[in-house]
C-alpha cells in the first residue's frame, strides 16, 4: 500500500500544496456536493483504528496523527510519523477519501505499524458519522475504521512541540533539539514556551484571521552550554518576528511579516 502512495512523490516538500494543486480541478468530472457537513472547519485526532483482525487499536501516543478536511475538497494530514495530501468528496453523509503525495520518513515500529494501517484503511471509507467531538469514518456495513476526536480551531488553549526553526539567515532548520522547543498558549493571553535550556513567558494577540504577535518575552537566566544557546537565541528571535500563524491538522506554522516561516510546530500530545 505504501508503495503506491510513495510513487507519486518527486519532491518530498509542500505536501499539502501539491494537495491543493490536485484537488484544485474537478475530479474525473464527478459531481459532488461541497465539502463539509461538519467536518471541515476542525483539526480531527486519531484516538483509534481498525487492526485487521478487526479490533481497536489506540493511536500511538504522544504522536499526533490528524486529519483537517480543507475547503474545495483538499485533505491534510499526518500519520503520526509522516505527512500527507489529498482529496476528499462528501454527499450527505458518505465520504471519500483519496490519498495523494506522502512524506517518506522512517518511522518506528509501532508509528510504522499505526501508518501501515492508515494507508491501508482511507482507501476504505465510505461514510462518517459526527457525535459531538468525535469523528467515524466507516466502511461497508458502517463498519467503524477510524476514529478522530476534535483538535484545535485556535491557538487558545494549546501547546506545541517545534519541528523547524528559522536560522536568522538561510531558512528553516531542524536538529535532534529542536523538539526541546515549546510553546503553549494559554487561555490568559499568556505565552509560555522552553528554549532548550530557558522557561520562557510572554503575552500574545491574535487579530483578524491568522493575526499574531508574541510580546514581552523574557527568559529565565540559566546557563547553557553554546550549541543550545545558539538555538535558543534563534528560537527567540523567531519569535519576536511573528506576526502571522497558519493551522493545518496538528501542525502550526508561524510567519514574518514578509511571509517567511519562522517556526513550525507540531501538536503537543
Amino acid at each position: 500500500m505504501r508503495t503506491r502512495w510513495a510513487a507519486a512523490v518527486l519532491v518530498v516538500v509542500g505536501v499539502i500544496g501539491l494537495a491543493g494543486c490536485s484537488s484544485g480541478s474537478s475530479s474525473g468530472g464527478t459531481s459532488t456536493t461541497p465539502p463539509g457537513g461538519g467536518l471541515t472547519g476542525t483539526t480531527w485526532k486519531l484516538t483509534s483504528y481498525r487492526a485487521a483482525t478487526g479490533s481497536a487499536v489506540a493511536a500511538v501516543p504522544d504522536a499526533t496523527a490528524d486529519l483537517a478536511f480543507q475547503a474545495h475538497g483538499v485533505l491534510a494530514g499526518s500519520t503520526g510519523c509522516n505527512s500527507f495530501g489529498g482529496s476528499y468528496t462528501t454527499s450527505g453523509t458518505a465520504l471519500t477519501i483519496v490519498p495523494g503525495p506522502m512524506t517518506l520518513i522512517g518511522c518506528p515500529d509501532a508509528l510504522a505499524a499505526q501508518e501501515a494501517a492508515l494507508v491501508a484503511l482511507f482507501p476504505k471509507v465510505i461514510g462518517y458519522s459526527l457525535a459531538s467531538d468525535r469523528l467515524a469514518l466507516t466502511g461497508v456495513g458502517a463498519t467503524t475504521l477510524l476514529t478522530y476526536a476534535a483538535g484545535p480551531a485556535g491557538l487558545t488553549g494549546t501547546s506545541w512541540i517545534a519541528t523547524g526553526v528559522h536560522n536568522g539567515q538561510s531558512g528553516l532548520e531542524a536538529t535532534g533539539a529542536t523538539s526541546d522547543l515549546t510553546a503553549t498558549f494559554a487561555a490568559d493571553g499568556v505565552f509560555h514556551g522552553f528554549g532548550g535550556c530557558n522557561t520562557l513567558s510572554g503575552r500574545y494577540t491574535t487579530t483578524g484571521s491568522g493575526g499574531l504577535t508574541i510580546t514581552d518575552l523574557a527568559s529565565t537566566l540559566k546557563a547553557c552550554t553554546p550549541e543550545v544557546t545558539a538555538l535558543e537565541q534563534r528560537y527567540t528571535a523567531a519569535l519576536a518576528h511573528v506576526t502571522a500563524y497558519a493551522l493545518s491538522g496538528g501542525r502550526l506554522t508561524l510567519r514574518d511579516r514578509g511571509g517567511q516561516t519562522q517556526v513550525t510546530y507540531r501538536l503537543e500530545g
